[in-house]
């Protein structure tokens, strides 16, 4: 099955554009694999949201998601201590 597609919010693309080039590379990678992997993947959801998150070392990835559509929605990424504030 092919890798699903990837939606990224302005929020997500400027967040990510701001992170560390290692931290890039990795989150870049575990979205990646997510993608792949979308409907065995263990999906972990925030408390009073519909939105998901994504653990990559000490950052956080908050997406959203459709199986029967292939797609991945990309909502947020950021530094785990920043990342649930005001959500």
């Amino acid at each position: 099955m092919p890798a699903a597609t990837q939606v990224w919010s302005q929020t997500f693309s400027k967040a990510f554009d701001a992170l560390p080039a290692g931290v890039r590379i990795r989150v870049s990678e575990a979205v990646d694999l997510l993608g792949r992997n979308l409907s065995s993947a263990g999906h972990h959801r925030l408390q009073g949201t519909d939105a998901f998150r994504l653990r990559v070392g000490d950052y956080r990835v908050i997406y959203d998601f459709d199986v029967s559509e292939q797609r991945v929605d990309l909502l947020f990424v950021g530094h785990r201590r920043e990342i649930y504030k005001g959500r």
